[in-house]
């Protein structure tokens, strides 16, 4: 072989030998396990650092959502919502959300794409998106926090209102966003089942009737004379009545006063056996079931009888509670759906 061939075929062989090693170094890169991404700096800081040391000047805190807009408002007696006539906020659901606030940490960013904000709960409220919109100002107006949250499968997520970076937190429970109501002290009365000794029930043009326990329990009520002998439609049913007080779950509340053409369809009394009388006057405005509430002391009440009516009075007072269809109907029972008709 003559030199030139020879320099010819060094040369297309150590081409072949670069080009093998340059497919096996592609080859290793492909079945190479992708790296990871970089972790952002944001990830496991507090989300809102400023906000523990100025959560006690909190003043107005305000929810916006595709359902509704509310605002809870500190005065000198404590929160309340002034969509709700003035109504009394419970103080644990807003230590439940400044807590959530302080603590709250970036966990990983999500996704940008403001077509899927909706998915994790961070659509634009008003545009219809499922996001709250919460806003928390000082009394000088002073802005302490501004965030859309959302919530889904078990997950918090917040964004910016006009930044398109949504992210996973950690954080503790929120209190619940969507619906005013769910913020309001609506702990009104509570009655054990074993403290009651009769429940009257009077309907507007319709016999009244009693209601007693079968024994010290409470579990389980029987109708008093005149009806004691009469057949039940169902061995459970006067029960419903005798124990409504024992689990009341108001839906709503409302000024008394701004009901429009309430209709009175029965009051509800239930005695206990240490002497306090609670009276539920039920009442309908249009299909919606409102009850009103009141109470005194026996004459032969127990000592601190008369102080724990007052309390409930002034509580209740000038205050219409709205209830679901079911716990408003127990409180407003006809003697004819107990017993079986003649």
């Amino acid at each position: 072989m003559s030199a030139v061939a020879a320099q010819a075929r060094r040369r297309v062989l150590l081409g072949m030998g670069g080009a093998a090693l340059v497919s096996v170094v592609l080859a290793a890169i492909a079945l190479a396990p992708p790296s990871a991404p970089p972790v952002r700096r944001e990830v496991g800081q507090l989300v809102a650092p400023d906000f523990a040391a100025k959560a006690d000047a909190a003043s107005v805190i305000k929810v916006s959502t595709s359902e509704e807009s509310y605002s809870l408002v500190r005065g000198p007696a404590g929160w309340s919502e002034p969509e709700k006539g003035g109504y009394p906020v419970a103080t644990s659901r807003i230590v439940q959300l400044t807590h959530a606030i302080s603590g709250m940490t970036f966990a990983a960013p999500m996704t940008r794409d403001d077509k899927k904000f909706d998915r994790i709960g961070l659509g634009d409220p008003k545009r219809g998106g499922t996001g709250a919109l919460v806003e928390i100002d000082d009394a000088s107006g002073a802005v302490l926090f501004r965030r859309l949250v959302g919530y889904r499968d078990g997950r918090s997520y917040i964004r910016e209102p006009d930044d398109l970076q949504a992210w996973a937190v950690n954080a503790d429970d929120m209190p619940p966003l969507q619906r005013g109501a769910r913020w309001l002290d609506l702990d009104i009365v509570e009655v054990d089942p074993k403290a009651i000794a009769e429940v009257e029930v009077r309907l507007a043009g319709r016999p009244a009737y009693r209601v007693t326990p079968d024994d010290a329990s409470g579990a389980r009520f029987s109708l008093a004379p005149p009806y004691d002998r009469r057949p039940l439609a169902a061995n459970f049913a006067p029960t419903l009545p005798g124990q409504a007080l024992t689990h009341f779950l108001p839906l709503d509340v409302a000024r008394a006063g701004s009901l429009r053409e309430p209709r009175l369809v029965a009051d509800h009394v239930t005695r206990t056996r240490s002497g306090l009388v609670v009276t539920v006057h039920a009442l309908k405005v249009g299909d919606q079931g409102w009850v009103t509430l009141s109470a005194s002391a026996a004459r032969d009440a127990a000592a601190g009888v008369a102080a724990e009516a007052e309390a409930l009075s002034r509580r209740a007072d000038g205050w219409a509670f709205a209830l679901g269809a079911n716990d408003w109907s127990a409180y407003a029972t006809p003697i004819e759906a107990i017993i079986e008709p003649r």
